[in-house]
């Protein structure tokens, strides 16, 4: 071998170790490297295991005291877990029990359940299910639950969700919803129109019966100010502005309103408003009721008209009654004068016969003038009734006691207190005046006894006068309180003291009726307000 190739042989040897040297340099690097890098992946290891330890463990610890029911199934509805809300829930003694939640539902909502399945697996997840189950209790619940698929490499292997009891609640919505049906019904057909209105005054709401009174329907109200539809005129705007303005005060109240209907028919409405509130008790407007009030008032002026009418009527009868007991009395007065004279001018020289006509004469002209006074009496009576006052009745029958002419075998005894009523004095003192003059009268007894007492009521007192007089026939108990029905045909009776009685209780809103026996004796009955 030559020298050169000897050279080129060393070279090539020397370049060869060079090489692998500098490729065990390289390969010692890359082994640091790995090193590092495992040592690296080691430690993100350790910590990705202790991060999930803690996540499971938190997990866990949400899964065991959720409030919610928490239930795992796989996709053929087997429980494979759940917490102990489900547990108390479903009715289960513990979560260890091996039951299929399929078997829990109400046979008509399976299909309703196999829809919704099918809707899970879809899209993976559901919200706002409602299904009704029978717990392993036998209790009927109605639940609501939110659901999702768990995957596993994509490929869904069970499902897990929330369950929440429902049953009270959609009772609750069920009565509700009930009532606000049967309040719709009764707003919607009541006859009183109702409108819900907003601040700014527009109308947003009415039932039927508002439309009727009004005319409009509800398209063409709906959106508009009330005041510009209904007011008459300025005042009627300025009134309902007013009112509006006592609803954001809070005020209800009623008012009178003239308004004008679609036909331009003017109207009266009564209207009642109050201020309308929201669930978080903002005012938001007001509600207002309205009666069409119309007809009644037509009546209201009618009335007025009447009553004006007839006070005019009564002021010219009493006129009449006076200028005609004035223009009777007279001739009676000359007449008697004249038998008087005719008596004094013939005394000694008339017969018996005569004298007793003379004095059948002077008998009847009496009576015609008694009859003539209490006509005169019974006509004032509702006429220039004076202002009603306190009036201590005890005092006044007492009183009355005293001046009426009561003959001695006759006794008046007041039972109990009589009380103080609200009354016109003159003519309450005329009411018992003419039922103890009545009694009086009509006393047949050796003994007579007139008692008086009175009963209180809730809103009147009950009066009674009773005698042990002649008594009265029960045929003629309607009859005795008409005007000129006297039973007893003497020249004291005219027939007309009763009537003026009852005119008397009429006027203190009360009644008056009697009982009697014939021969025992006569209790009149009266009440008069208190």
């Amino acid at each position: 071998m030559s020298q050169n190739q000897v050279e080129l042989l060393q070279r090539a040897l020397q370049r060869e170790k060079a090489a692998r040297k500098a490729a065990e340099s390289i390969l010692e690097d890359k082994s640091r490297e790995l090193y590092e890098a495992n040592q690296k992946l080691k430690e993100i290891n350790s910590d990705l295991e202790t991060s999930l330890t803690k996540a499971d463990s938190q997990l866990q610890g949400v899964f065991e005291n959720i409030v919610d029911a928490y239930v795992i199934t796989d996709l053929w509805g087997n429980i494979l877990k759940m917490n102990d809300s489900a547990v108390n829930l479903l009715g289960f003694k513990n979560a260890k029990e091996d039951f299929n939640l399929l078997e829990m539902l109400d046979v008509n909502e399976k299909d309703k359940v196999q829809s919704w399945f099918k809707s899970l697996l879809r899209s993976g997840a559901s919200t706002d299910f409602h299904v009704n189950i029978t717990t392993r209790t036998n209790q009927q619940k109605l639940v609501h639950i939110n659901s999702s698929l768990i995957y596993d490499n994509d490929v869904a292997v069970a499902v897990q969700g929330i369950v929440r009891d429902v049953t009270i609640q959609n009772k609750y919505k069920k009565s509700i919803e009930a009532e606000r049906l049967k309040y719709s019904n009764i707003i919607a057909n009541m006859n009183l129109g109702l409108i819900e209105i907003s601040k700014e005054g527009e109308i947003l709401m009415m039932n039927q019966s508002f439309s009727d009174i009004s005319g409009y329907n509800e398209a063409e109200l709906l959106g508009t100010v009330a005041k510009d539809i209904f007011a008459v005129n300025d005042a009627g705007a300025e009134l309902i502005d007013n009112e509006k303005r006592k609803r954001v005060e809070g005020e209800s109240n009623s008012y009178e309103l003239e308004v004008k209907t679609k036909t331009g028919e003017h109207r009266h409405w009564l209207v009642s408003g109050a201020p309308n509130y929201n669930l978080e008790g903002e005012q938001v407007g007001s509600i207002a009721v309205t009666l069409d009030i119309t007809d009644l008032k037509n009546l209201q002026n009618q009335k007025e008209k009447l009553l004006s009418k007839l006070e005019k009527s009564n002021d010219e009868l009493q006129e009449y009654a006076h200028i005609v007991s004035h223009d009777l009395k007279s001739p009676l007065r000359s007449i008697n004068a004249l038998v008087s004279w005719l008596k004094e001018d013939n005394q000694g020289k008339l017969d018996e016969v005569s004298l007793q006509n003379i004095a059948h004469i002077e008998t009847t002209l009496e009576k015609m003038e008694q009859l003539i006074t209490d006509v005169l009496n019974y006509s004032s009576v509702g006429a220039q009734v004076s202002a009603l006052a306190d009036v201590n009745i005890h005092n006044l029958v007492s009183d009355l006691c005293k001046i009426l002419y009561v003959p001695e075998h006759i006794e008046i005894k007041i039972v109990n207190q009589l009380p103080v009523i609200k009354g016109d004095k003159t003519k309450l003192q005329q009411l018992f005046q003419n039922l103890i003059s009545n009694a009086v009268k009509f006393i047949d007894k050796e003994k007579g006894l007139i008692e008086i007492k009175v009963l209180e009521l809730s809103t009147h007192f009950e009066f009674s006068v009773k005698d042990n007089g002649m008594g009265i026939e029960k045929q003629f108990h309607d009859k005795i309180f008409k005007i000129f029905h006297a039973l007893n045909k003497s020249k004291e009776s005219t027939g007309i003291g009763l009537s003026i009685v009852k005119k008397i209780v009429d006027l203190h809103e009360g009644e008056v009726w009697l009982e009697s026996e014939p021969k025992v004796g006569t209790t009149f009955y009266f009440t008069l307000k208190k």
